[in-house]
């Protein structure tokens, strides 16, 4: 089965990510059947601090090398 995720969104409560809400498609490998939906995931089983880090150095690495444009 092939699956795409579409869409992230947050869900919040008091300013903090509480959970997740995962939007995704998924097709069988031989295209009879296509699905799509979301999937809900709680907070806890994310570790929000290394995507945050994550996404900072590539922010950094971005800015330094003088490649900012938009993709």
């Amino acid at each position: 089965m092939n699956i795409s995720i579409n869409q992230i969104t947050p869900r919040r409560a008091d300013g903090q990510i509480t959970s997740i809400v995962v939007h995704f498609t998924a097709r069988t490998s031989d295209g009879l059947i296509n699905l799509s939906g979301s999937v809900p995931i709680g907070a806890e089983s994310i570790d929000f601090e290394a995507i945050e880090n994550e996404v900072k150095q590539e922010l950094i690495e971005k800015i330094m090398n003088g490649n900012i444009n938009a993709e």
